[in-house]
């Protein structure tokens, strides 16, 4: 069974280097949500997009409509990944805008063990369905905490998020506090097929270690191998 692998959070050029060089499927960048840790301007995004030699994704949080193009068809991402409130009908028009020149990833957030959940695993499967019928790719699911977004450190309910997985009409990247240490167990609670990561790959926000990525991989590769063989 092979996972898919985002590294998020990036800053710097070596930083996406190492992130490549561990075989990450996908680079991301937070870019222009000021209350990110890992917040970088569009332009920095640029240029980190032209140097990439594996697929960009942009995370954006809540911006105009005109602004999100823009950051797109400056950065020239292979995909944009919204943490927001948008209406499914303002993810159709970015889609209709901006497919088929990049995917349109979309954040859906799952609280900690423990808290009240921001909606049923019902209303997540219906949104996720009205977001697959308008051509959203793919749901990276996170973990609420309140002012942030994403690289938090902590984890989401997992049994909320392996229902929300298994059902899911789109393909699901599970974020929110994974590292070595724990990627194993998530994935084996929660079903997920691709992972996000960010702080428990750091060592500091927006710095990664490369002793954890490569921790990480070596995860990924036993878990991958053992599977194989059951």
């Amino acid at each position: 069974m092979t996972i898919e692998l985002k590294i998020c959070g990036l800053t710097t050029l070596p930083d996406l280097r190492v992130s490549e060089s561990i075989g990450a499927d996908y680079v991301g960048m937070v870019v222009e949500v000021p209350y990110s840790r890992r917040n970088i301007s569009r332009w920095v995004a640029q240029s980190l997009c032209k140097a990439a030699r594996t697929r960009p994704v942009l995370v954006v949080a809540t911006h105009p409509p005109h602004e999100l193009t823009e950051i797109a068809c400056l950065c020239r991402p292979y995909a944009l990944q919204i943490h927001g409130e948008e209406s499914p009908q303002e993810m159709a028009r970015l889609v209709e805008e901006l497919s088929p020149q990049l995917e349109i990833w979309r954040g859906i957030a799952i609280a900690p063990a423990g808290e009240d959940q921001p909606r049923s695993v019902g209303e997540s499967l219906a949104l996720i369905e009205d977001l697959a019928q308008i051509g959203v790719r793919r749901i990276v699911l996170d973990t609420r905490v309140k002012g942030e977004m994403g690289g938090t450190g902590v984890t989401c309910d997992w049994p909320t998020a392996a229902q929300i997985i298994a059902a899911s009409a789109l393909p699901v990247m599970l974020a929110g506090g994974l590292g070595p240490d724990n990627i194993v167990e998530a994935i084996r609670a929660t079903g997920a097929t691709g992972v996000d990561m960010a702080t428990g790959v750091e060592s500091s926000p927006g710095r990664k270690d490369p002793r954890k990525l490569r921790a990480l991989v070596a995860a990924l590769r036993r878990f991958s191998m053992n599977s194989g063989n059951a």
